[in-house]
């Protein structure tokens, strides 16, 4: 394998005499870890990921804008997902010009635009972690809980500080420690990408710091929801069972009239129980897959990244990380009962069929009339 001898990169002015020395030590005995060849290969998978990463979810974003019916609280949870994902896709495209380099140089006046492409990939994905434990939440309490539990937990007013929390934390997880000079962001030549510096004295600190925010936290709280769902679902059809009925069908608040709220809680004595609409059942299963398919994404980055006798691996390993920001609008357009309707019209160009249409998708379609 070709390997190139790289230049020193830019020094953060933040770094002290002695960081500094070892790190220009360091830098200029360093090799690349990729051929020109290899990096060709996985600059073209960065930029198909970002395309289809780009148009996935603004499709998924305008769905919601469209129809009224996908207004849920755990659609809220779900746009926000999506635009994590979209700002994904829009800070691919500075590792790719990283890669496709050639020599040893960046190929820009400044590095700028590669230190913001990284912030904003890594805050973009830690985002996408934060929201699939926060969906799983949603999901257990409204499985689990009564339903007034529910509405008074997800008002408005909530789900939208729950939405600022997210995004707070993943922006001051991934800010913080830099200020602190633990880690980095920028053209991490070594890897020939737009990143977090491996090589920073203490660019382990950091990984450690995101691996424990963003994936070991995450997946506890994923795991349990998840648990509690399944247990609280297999004694639901246990218990129907026993009692000779059958699964409810779809159903819909009578207080409210909302088609979206399809689990009701009746009260027999001094206990609740809960009826669970298939459709439901459904969503869950749904956002489950979801959550799967994110986790066996991330893990081999994480690992990877952990692991210094992997770094060899670790753009591979990003490749099937952000593999992910793309297959989120495939799973909700495939399975998803309510997404896939209305996902389907949009692509077929058949806005006036779309259930439920929203003020914003009705002003546009009289719009288009009166042209």
């Amino acid at each position: 394998m070709d390997l190139d001898i790289l230049t020193t990169p830019s020094l953060p002015p933040t770094w002290e005499d002695e960081n500094a020395t070892g790190w220009i030590s360091t830098q200029q005995t360093m090799l690349s870890l990729y051929s020109y060849p290899e990096r060709v290969v996985i600059a073209s998978f960065f930029i198909l990921i970002s395309v289809l990463t780009i148009s996935g979810n603004i499709t998924v974003i305008l769905a919601v804008v469209f129809s009224k019916k996908l207004r849920t609280s755990t659609n809220v949870f779900v746009v926000s997902l999506a635009v994590a994902d979209l700002l994904t896709g829009v800070g691919i495209p500075m590792s790719a010009v990283a890669l496709l380099s050639p020599g040893d140089t960046w190929p820009f006046a400044t590095e700028a635009p590669c230190f913001v492409g990284a912030l904003l990939l890594y805050i973009s994905v830690g985002a996408s972690v934060l929201h699939l434990a926060s969906i799983a939440l949603n999901r257990a309490v409204l499985i689990k809980r009564p339903m007034t539990t529910y509405r008074w937990l997800y008002t408005r007013r909530n789900l939208a500080i729950m939405v600022v929390i997210i995004w707070a934390i993943a922006i001051l997880v991934m800010l913080l420690p830099p200020l602190f000079d633990v880690g980095g962001f920028g053209l991490d030549m070594q890897f020939r990408s737009c990143s977090d510096l491996q090589t920073h004295p203490r660019g382990m600190t950091f990984d450690q710091i995101q691996t424990f925010t963003f994936y070991l936290v995450p997946t506890i709280v994923v795991l349990a929801c998840y648990a509690i769902i399944f247990v609280h679902v297999r004694r639901h059809f246990k218990s129907l069972k026993a009692h000779g009925q059958e699964p409810m069908a779809e159903t819909a608040s009578s207080s409210t009239g909302k088609a979206h709220l399809e689990i009701t809680t009746a009260t027999q004595d001094s206990t609740h129980r809960h009826r669970i609409s298939r459709q439901q059942l459904q969503i869950t299963k749904n956002l489950f897959t979801a959550v799967c398919v994110f986790f066996c994404c991330i893990t081999p980055f994480f690992l990877t990244n952990l692991l210094t006798t992997m770094h060899r691996f670790l753009n591979y390993a990003a490749i099937i990380l952000l593999c992910n920001s793309c297959a989120n609008p495939i799973i909700y357009g495939a399975k998803h009962p309510q997404f896939k309707k209305v996902m389907r019209r949009m692509i077929m160009c058949q806005y006036s069929q779309i259930e439920e249409p929203s003020d914003t998708l009705k002003a546009l379609m009289a719009c288009f009339k009166k042209q």
